[in-house]
Order: C-alpha cells, then sequence, then structure tokens
C-alpha cells in the first residue's frame, strides 16, 4: 500500500486474497471460547475463491454487555450480532466448557470498553463461493466413520473439537485498539461476594489489560498510546489482525446435500423447542372449539418445521389454571398448512355443557433433526419416536 497524490493506493497482485486467506487461516474452524477465538487444529475444506473488497473504515465505539452469550460473541470478535440464533449457539456452545472454570464472570459482563477500529480490507464467501468448497479427504472420511460409528454423537463432537465449531463468510481485517471504561453496576453491594471478585477478577485474556488492548498494528509498549504511529503501523498488512467475524456457518452445514442428511439423521431426532403459552378459551355453545395460533415459535425453528428434511413431530398439552375445574377435559390436535404457523385445536370435554371461560396453560414441545447440529449443547436432549397407526376398523376385530 503507498499514498500517491494524498490517496491510498492497496496493490493488489494475482490471487491476493489467497495469500491473505492462508497467513491468516480463514478457511479454518474456529471455536468460541473464555479466551477468545481459537482456530481449529485440522482443515476441514479448501477455499477456492472468495471476494476481496478494500474499506479502509475508521469507527469509534462503545462495547459493553448485557448477559453471558452477549459477552461471549462480542469478546470473540462478533459485534455485528444480527443473526442471533446462529450466534448465540456458538456462543452457548463456548461457555458449556467455560463455565467449569470460571467463578467471576459477572465481573467480565460489567466491564465495558470504548474502542477504535480500522477496517482495512474484508474477506467474503458468498453462495456461489461456498458451492466451489473443496471437502479435505480427511474430514469427509472422519464424517462417513462417524455416522457408521455405534455413537455418532460423540464422534460428532471429537470432530468438532478438531475442525472447529463454524466457519465465518465475512472477514473484516485491520486493527482494534480497546480503551477500559466504566460501566456503573445496578447490583446491590451487599449481595457481592468480595472475598473471591478480588481473588479471581480479570481471569480471561480479553479482560487482563488495565488500560489497552491491542488487536493488529503495532505500538511501543512503554509509551502512552498514540493513534498516528498505530494507524501508520496498519499500512503493512503483515501487521493486519482479524478484527471482525460475521454470518459464520457450522462446519457440518457445508457438507454435500446426501452427506449432510446422512450426519444429522445418523445422530437421531432431539427436542428443538419447548414452550408453555397462555390460552383464553370461551365455550359459549356445545361443539365449539379453539384454534389456538402458536405465534411465539421463534423464526429460526418455523423454518425447520417448513423444512421437510427435518421430518419434525409436533406434541402439546393443555392444562386448565383452574383447580375447581376438575369435571372438564381438553383434548387438542396439531394443524398444520404449508407456510403457516401450526395451530392447536382445542376440544373442551363436559359431562354436561356449560358456557364457561377457561384460563388455560399449552405446553408445545417440537421434535425433529437438528439440521443446525446443536446437538453438541449441554441443554439438547435425544428422542426416540415410536409411532403406530391406529385404524378403527381393526379395533372392533
Amino acid at each position: 500500500m503507498t499514498i500517491k497524490d494524498g490517496q491510498n493506493i492497496l496493490y493488489l497482485k494475482r490471487n491476493y486474497w489467497k495469500i491473505l486467506s492462508n497467513h491468516y487461516n480463514l478457511d479454518y474452524g474456529r471455536t468460541m471460547s473464555f479466551d477468545g477465538i481459537k482456530i481449529a487444529e485440522k482443515r476441514a475444506y479448501i477455499i477456492n475463491n472468495c471476494e476481496l473488497k478494500e474499506i479502509n473504515s475508521y469507527k469509534k465505539g462503545r462495547l459493553e454487555f448485557e448477559s453471558k452469550e452477549d459477552w461471549m460473541k462480542k469478546t470473540n470478535l462478533f459485534t455485528d450480532v444480527e443473526n442471533g440464533a446462529n450466534v448465540t449457539n456458538f456462543a452457548k456452545l463456548g461457555l458449556s466448557v467455560a463455565s467449569l472454570r470460571d467463578k467471576s464472570f459477572n465481573n467480565e459482563i460489567m466491564s465495558a470498553y470504548q474502542y477504535t477500529e480500522i477496517g482495512k480490507v474484508s474477506l467474503k464467501f458468498n453462495r456461489k463461493h461456498l458451492k466451489n468448497l473443496k471437502l479435505t479427504d480427511e474430514f469427509k472420511n472422519d464424517v462417513i466413520d462417524a455416522i457408521k460409528s455405534e455413537n455418532p454423537g460423540e464422534k460428532f463432537k471429537k470432530i468438532t473439537k478438531e475442525y472447529g465449531q463454524f466457519i465465518p463468510t465475512e472477514i473484516i481485517l485491520g486493527g482494534r485498539v480497546y480503551f477500559n471504561d466504566i460501566k456503573e453496576s445496578i447490583t446491590n453491594p451487599a449481595n457481592d461476594d468480595s472475598k473471591n471478585n478480588n481473588n479471581s477478577k480479570k481471569t480471561s485474556k480479553f479482560y487482563c489489560f488495565n488500560f489497552i488492548r491491542l488487536l493488529g498494528g503495532k505500538h511501543p509498549d512503554d509509551e502512552n498510546f498514540d493513534e498516528k504511529v498505530w494507524i501508520e503501523s496498519l499500512k503493512d498488512h503483515t501487521s493486519w489482525e482479524c478484527i471482525e467475524f460475521k454470518n459464520p456457518i457450522n462446519i457440518f452445514q457445508l457438507l454435500i446435500d446426501d452427506l449432510r442428511s446422512q450426519a444429522f439423521k445418523s445422530i437421531g431426532k432431539r427436542i428443538l423447542h419447548t414452550s408453555i403459552e397462555d390460552c383464553d378459551y370461551y365455550l359459549n355453545e356445545s361443539g365449539r372449539y379453539k384454534n389456538f395460533e402458536l405465534k411465539n415459535i421463534p423464526r429460526n425453528i418455523l423454518e425447520v418445521i417448513h423444512n421437510e428434511e427435518a421430518e419434525c413431530d409436533i406434541f402439546a398439552s393443555v392444562i386448565d389454571t383452574d383447580a375447581n375445574s376438575k369435571k372438564v377435559f381438553f383434548n387438542c390436535q396439531i394443524l398444520r398448512k404449508p407456510n403457516a404457523k401450526p395451530s392447536i385445536i382445542i376440544h373442551a370435554i363436559q359431562k354436561s355443557f356449560k358456557k364457561c371461560m377457561y384460563k388455560l396453560k399449552v405446553k408445545i414441545m417440537i421434535i425433529g433433526y437438528d439440521m443446525d447440529f446443536n446437538f453438541i449443547l449441554p441443554d439438547s436432549i435425544g428422542v426416540e419416536l415410536i409411532k403406530h397407526d391406529y385404524n378403527p376398523q381393526n379395533s372392533r376385530e
């Protein structure tokens, strides 16, 4: 990169993106962790092409955290977290490991940072590029062995440890510098365990800098921070670092269709979603039923329900919150229409009809194949479905 007539000019050689990709291991899987993003030991795919774009952006901002998941996302360089469900699942997996040894996580959440960011280039793998991914023989053989094994779930967990959780489809290279900020706590000091906080505070690598953390670029350690010196150092592309990841994809999602389908089916069906919803049921005439639409199903779960490959089953049960109405029973059936939210058809069964308003609790459970490969999460529960086709005519014989 040179400066000519007041303009920054980046001279690119042929396949310059490949030089950057190889230098930063951009086509290796990654895993979120308490100490920052980890690069996998083994390579699952070879990326043959991508979109390289010079951005030369300058941004100042403030980084603060709303929850453990939010802290894990942002400290692992997912600062733009609009793609919530996918990134959150990767963050939960990182937390499931970190929670075993972290005793002062609230200290991390209550921290805040000012930052300055210089974005130099972005590398983006669009759908066309992803179709040109080449599966490494070692990864392919490990997946096939897992599918054929007696315990596919454990085998796939081992593969994740070796090849990573995900591949980000967009990476920003450049530099970012953090400064400690003050975030006021609204918690009650009387409930704070000061001894534990003092002994184990600032345990993560992200939080171990008293005043500053440098990500990309160069600056003398023994001098006060000079932004101009730091920005000047970023003209050398060898000083760049990954400063942001976007739109991650699970490494198993990138398998060819047949192998991907065999993979999630070998693991078996899982409980994908459970919830309890309130339902007001006014029974004003005999035989009247309630069509209760499941409006609160998350968007990502709704997409899975509509995907035939997932082979989803929906189960529902209804409970009357009024303990006095013991002589009323409720029957429910699942109504599913293409490209629509599922509904529950609820019938109240009375010995003798009586008008009444019922305050019901509807428990929902959705079971299907885990096409997002979130089975590694500690709260993921596998199930075995046993189906019996009921034929009324046979029951009379």
